[in-house]
């Protein structure tokens, strides 16, 4: 599977208010984060990467941190390549 670091750090980003390097272990509400932020940022990831997160996935646990959101995109990409 082909890194995706420099699009997911892309794409989330644009909807971040720190435009700084990504710490990954940061919770992305300290990062300015709210609902409706969520909202595009899930967009953004399902448009950039061609996935879609299932109900299941749509939880606060996924949206923590970068890395988390990172693992799940990532998961997704490869049950869809599977």
């Amino acid at each position: 599977m082909d890194d995706i670091t420099t699009q997911f750090e892309e794409a989330l980003r644009r909807h971040l208010r720190s435009t700084n390097a990504i710490n990954y272990d940061v919770e992305l509400v300290q990062l300015g984060l709210d609902s409706m932020t969520a909202v595009a940022v899930l967009l953004e990831m399902e448009k950039t990467f061609n996935i879609r997160f299932p109900d299941e996935m749509l939880v606060e646990g996924t949206f923590r941190t970068a890395g988390r959101l990172k693992e799940a995109v990532q998961t997704l990409r490869e049950q869809q390549a599977a």
